[in-house]
């Protein structure tokens, strides 16, 4: 009987236990109630290098369920909760984002460009492409505008051709084509192929310095020489450049001033040796690049191209150009025909002052010899007359060498058949003002848009 009174005594503790712990449990339910409640949200975790990093932002809300103010948020503590407070944490976007997006790839995944990759790249910074076009643009359209205009006139000749194909028909198909073989035969040493290397020849070029010319507007007259030393104008970027780069170069020497200003060797009257100043060798120079010879293999017509800021000028020295080929090649190819002409002229004055001091000199004998009959008399006048008659022969001889002579220098004499002449140009030709701004443009884009994927 004790014994179940004692059993029944420990369930009534244990339920009172079980019920004071009920009312515990719902106190403290009450008081959460009461309290703010923290939301806890996270975000998915972005992989970045091989790390997984989250960030979040902490949004309290009061106990009505509003936000509270910015400077009412407090960060979260680094167990995750937040006193006094319901909050609720929100995730954030990152500047990395921003930075991937910026560092887009521009490789697909076999490894090659993706265009379209690079045109989106391009397509956000369109302002800085069109910037730095435009900023060069401008300034080359500034230097080339002061760059002064120049004109070119062109002459085109048509040698007499004194060479013969000595490879049969396989010579002819190559030169069809303007392969020169190298089975050409001729005793010329001065082909036409080697006329551009005549035309830029030192001596050549000197000769056109005495050259009379005069521009179209008729207010400068004066020789060739003179009008590139004075009368050539330069913007004014070059002349800068120029001044800056002479610098760093060592300054020349005249050998003109050296020598004493003569323009020839000392050693011998008959030097050919030129001794040019600094000035008269880039003027050389300058001429070198101006003037312009170039063969047609295939049917040998030699063109002459003369390029000068005015265009009478440059009309005039390559008709110059022309005509002095056509001088050295004649006196050329006529040179040992003209020698072997005056050589047979000089014997056969020769020969007519002896046949007439031995003409003379038999007929005063026969004159004052009349009626002998003496042999010795007869003999000497006889050796007279044998000695006329050679002198007579050999007076023939060489008047039959000297029209030889004579027929053979018409014979060398080249025949030059002018396909053009020059023309005084109207237009024109350089420097080509638009081609050299888009040009600039271009590259500028170029590389800006380069360096801009290669930033990305």
């Amino acid at each position: 009987m004790k014994h179940n009174n004692k059993i029944d005594m420990d369930a009534e503790n244990n339920i009172a236990g079980e019920n004071k712990q009920l009312d515990s449990q719902q106190s403290v339910a009450g008081d959460d109630l009461a309290q703010p409640i923290e939301l806890q949200e996270n975000l998915p975790e972005k992989e970045t290098q091989g790390q997984h990093t989250a960030d979040h932002r902490r949004l309290v809300l009061d106990n009505e369920g509003k936000p509270l103010e910015e400077e009412d948020q407090k960060p979260l503590d680094s167990d995750g909760t937040v006193e006094n407070a319901d909050e609720i944490t929100q995730p954030v976007e990152s500047d990395d984002e921003e930075e991937d997006d910026d560092n887009e790839e521009i490789l697909d995944d076999d490894g090659k460009l993706d265009l379209t990759r690079i045109f989106k790249i391009l397509k956000k910074y369109w302002w800085m492409l069109a910037l730095n076009c435009l900023i060069i643009g401008i300034i080359a359209a500034l230097l080339i505008v002061e760059e002064p205009r120049t004109y070119t006139a062109s002459v085109k000749l048509a040698p007499e051709a004194s060479t013969a194909p000595a490879g049969g028909s396989l010579a002819s198909l190559a030169s069809s084509f303007g392969v020169d073989i190298g089975t050409i035969s001729s005793s010329d040493a001065i082909r036409p192929d080697l006329y551009p290397d005549l035309v830029s020849s030192s001596d050549f070029l000197l000769d056109l310095f005495d050259l009379p010319v005069k521009t179209l507007d008729g207010n400068v007259y004066t020789d060739y020489y003179t009008y590139l030393k004075k009368y050539q104008r330069s913007s004014w970027w070059r002349k800068d450049m120029k001044e800056f780069m002479s610098q760093f170069k060592d300054k020349p020497k005249d050998p003109k001033a050296m020598a004493g200003g003569k323009e020839n060797g000392a050693n011998s009257n008959n030097s050919q040796i030129h001794v040019l100043s600094p000035q008269e060798e880039s003027l050389v120079e300058g001429m070198r690049a101006a003037i312009n010879c170039s063969v047609d293999k295939q049917s040998f017509t030699i063109t002459i191209q003369v390029t000068d800021q005015d265009p009478l000028v440059c009309a005039t020295v390559a008709d110059s150009v022309r005509s002095k080929i056509q001088t050295f090649i004649t006196d050329y190819r006529t040179k040992k025909a003209t020698k072997d002409y005056y050589y047979y002229y000089k014997l056969l004055l020769q020969a007519k002052t002896e046949y007439e001091k031995a003409l003379k000199a038999y007929t005063s004998y026969v004159d004052t010899h009349r009626d002998i009959i003496l042999q010795a008399y007869i003999s000497e006048r006889d050796q007279l007359e044998n000695n006329m008659q050679l002198k007579l022969s050999t007076y023939n001889a060489m008047l039959t060498q000297v029209q030889s002579a004579k027929n053979k220098i018409q014979e060398n004499t080249p025949a030059f058949t002018v396909l053009q002449n020059a023309v005084v140009p109207v237009k024109p030709s350089g420097p080509k003002r638009m081609i050299f701004v888009l040009g600039f443009v271009f590259l500028t884009f170029v590389i800006t848009a380069v360096m801009i994927v290669i930033r990305s």
